[in-house]
């Protein structure tokens, strides 16, 4: 049996993993949040009411806490974070807390084992964004891509920052002590259960009453669906060719907002005119990843087209 650490079980990449990992009988998964941003919704219960899932709440900026977890855990996946733009503009000083405080005290509790077989830090593509934005840096981008803040006054950047320190610890503490790690650099992954602090569900909440509205609409970005997010993410903790690795997490079709905000348009049926707003301060106006690691190291392809991701997204939200 193959026991698994799952942080931010509850929210929304961690809830789908979990799920999936626990549809698996020979898996134990150990969930963890502190519900800070993730739901403990009907679908949460219902997950950690199976016989092969705990659920705890713990907040893991508390040492002690962290300290008080079993030892006996196989993989982890540490996903917990205070994602969502909007949080990183209102509250920089609680994603700060939350994305670096925690990979501390994981590092200090699990790598000095030396029973781990894994440990998967889930970055971002937020932390390359300003390379891209001041330097030119190509699109598709690469894993080689330099890390960069581009403006530490800006609270938009103290998530990207706080996920470049959580690279960097990841890296250097696991090689101290001879545990495996891998670092998977997450691109736009979206679907149901997301929150709804994100471009799709919040143009899909915001449509649902009649308000067409889309923001970033020059931009351009690619998009993942969570289960093909999912089944990357497992088959690079599986692969030995990705231990000691940096690799993107993502699709390499890219679409400009605003054709994006006319498909969700056409796949809900919705009749009006959209109405554009501009970027924040300090979004990338490209963003897209090269794949070509993702792909020779795991075998991994995505399976769910945009059109039919979006669907399923929209009959989640509108459905709620």
């Amino acid at each position: 049996m193959t026991k698994y650490l799952v942080t931010g079980a509850a929210g929304f990449l961690g809830y789908h993993l979990a799920n999936v990992l626990s549809a698996d009988p020979h898996s134990q998964v150990v969930c963890v949040d502190n519900f800070i941003r993730g739901q403990r919704d009907s679908l949460y219960e219902a997950l950690c009411s199976r016989p092969n899932v705990v659920g705890l709440q713990i907040d893991l900026c508390d040492r002690d806490a962290v300290f008080r977890l079993d030892d006996d855990v196989d993989v982890v996946f540490h996903l917990a974070a205070l994602n969502g733009t909007q949080n990183f503009y209102e509250r920089p000083l609680d994603v700060l807390k939350s994305c670096t405080l925690p990979t501390f005290w994981l590092m200090e509790r699990f790598a000095p084992l030396q029973r781990v077989r894994r440990f998967v830090f889930a970055g971002t593509s937020e932390s390359y964004a300003s390379t891209v934005t001041r330097f030119g840096w190509e699109v598709p981008t690469g894993e080689d891509v330099p890390l960069s803040v581009d403006d530490v006054t800006n609270p938009r950047w103290s998530y990207a920052a706080s996920k470049i320190h959580g690279e960097v610890l990841t890296v250097h503490a696991a090689n101290h002590f001879g545990m495996p790690w891998t670092v998977l650099r997450y691109h736009n992954a979206y679907g149901p259960r997301m929150g709804d602090r994100h471009v799709v569900p919040d143009f899909l909440m915001r449509a649902q009453r009649g308000e067409y509205a889309l923001f970033g609409y020059e931009d351009t970005r690619s998009f993942l669906y969570v289960t093909d997010a999912v089944a990357a993410t497992i088959a690079a903790a599986e692969s030995e060719g990705t231990a000691g690795e940096i690799v993107n997490v993502g699709s390499d079709e890219e679409i400009v907002i605003h054709e994006l905000g006319r498909i969700m348009m056409d796949v809900c049926g919705f009749d009006g005119e959209i109405t554009l707003h501009p970027s924040p301060r300090g979004s990338v106006r490209r963003r897209v990843p090269q794949i070509h690691k993702l792909r020779s190291l795991t075998g991994f392809a995505p399976k769910v087209g945009l059109r039919q991701g979006l669907r399923l997204t929209a009959d989640y939200y509108l459905g709620h």
